[in-house]
């Protein structure tokens, strides 16, 4: 069996072919697009190839798998020799990966299907719509406060309520000229937001996933429907404390000899289901629903602290989430007698 190792670019991809004892058979460049990949790939019998995760890796490795490739997507932080070497370039990863890949020395990452790589590109529009409407709230509250105006605590919608009328007199006309423009992009990130939101909030009606997990305090549409996308297959984790290391909730740990050191968390994985789930676990201390899960949340925070105390929320909603699913069962406040 033959082994191939394939560096992605955006434009040009690098590839090195080594057979069993690891010998270079083949190796070139190809251009990164259906057409050329298809050219290079199609003439070879079916053999390993591992691409490291990239933005592009997804469609390429589909593209290979069609034409009957054993494609392996691959952790590019376990890949250390590529990293760590003192000579890089793409000719020299294209055959470490090769080689790498001949010893079966590498840490694969699901390949998640087109249907979930488009159902997760809503969500991810909506991400960047409601990240560029935070910095512009706080650039209007940032450059008022600079003049010595402090606007109250209020949503966007009432935010713009506050300013669009006409300008407050105690403004200057001046700075009240400088925040028009983002007075009126605030108004159409409201819109284009509610616009993406509604589709996944119908979604969440019907869903029978997606209602069972928010039964559980704190869990919304939108942390349900990242956590869902994000995992894909609840059946593929042995435990829910591996689903939180998946999504990078899992605090670092360094352990040599008698040195044990305990870090920040390691934030691998899904970023927006990990915020998701930060999200909700603020949500969940919010929550007027009484149950278990609440009290353990309050009385940890009384421990460690709120910054503290959410990360570990996070991680046990992702625990307890992926037990909801697994198993088909909807959150209970308490543990029957």
């Amino acid at each position: 069996m033959e082994y191939c190792g394939l560096d992605l670019g955006r434009r040009s991809s690098r590839y090195c072919i080594v057979d069993n004892a690891r010998d270079v058979v083949q190796e070139g460049n190809v251009r990164t697009h259906k057409t050329h990949l298809r050219r290079v790939f199609s003439k070879r019998e079916p053999m390993r190839i591992v691409v490291e995760a990239t933005t592009a890796c997804f469609w390429v490795a589909d593209q290979l798998i069609e034409l009957g490739h054993d494609v392996r997507v691959v952790d590019p932080n376990q890949t250390k020799a590529i990293g760590a070497a003192l000579i890089k370039h793409d000719k020299l990863d294209a055959r470490v990966l090769a080689q790498l890949c001949a010893a079966d020395l590498l840490a694969e990452v699901r390949i998640p299907t087109l249907e979930q790589r488009l159902g997760r590109m809503p969500l991810t529009a909506r991400d960047v719509l409601v990240r560029s409407r935070t910095r512009i709230v706080n650039c209007i509250r940032g450059m008022l406060a600079s003049e010595g105006f402090v606007l109250p605590s209020t949503s966007p919608k009432r935010l713009v309520s506050l300013l669009d009328e006409e300008p407050p007199p105690d403004i200057p006309p001046a700075l009240y000229a400088a925040l028009v423009p983002l007075l009126e992009a605030l108004v159409g990130l409201e819109a284009n937001i509610e616009a993406s939101t509604a589709p996944v909030y119908e979604l969440a009606k019907t869903d029978p996933v997606l209602r069972r997990l928010q039964t559980v305090p704190g869990v919304g549409p939108i942390t349900a429907s990242l956590f869902v996308l994000a995992i894909g297959d609840p059946h593929r984790f042995r435990s829910g404390r591996a689903v939180g290391a998946y999504l990078g909730l899992v605090p670092r740990l360094y352990q040599s000899g008698a040195t044990l050191r305990r870090g920040r968390i390691t934030k691998h994985g899904n970023a927006q289901a990990r915020w998701a789930l930060t999200i909700s676990a603020n949500a969940l201390l919010l929550s007027k629903k009484d149950s278990a899960l609440q009290r353990w949340a309050q009385n940890l925070v009384e421990r460690i602290g709120r910054q503290k105390a959410c990360c570990a929320i996070a991680r046990k909603l992702a625990s307890l989430l992926w037990s909801l699913w697994k198993n088909e069962q909807s959150f209970q406040a308490f543990a029957p007698n």
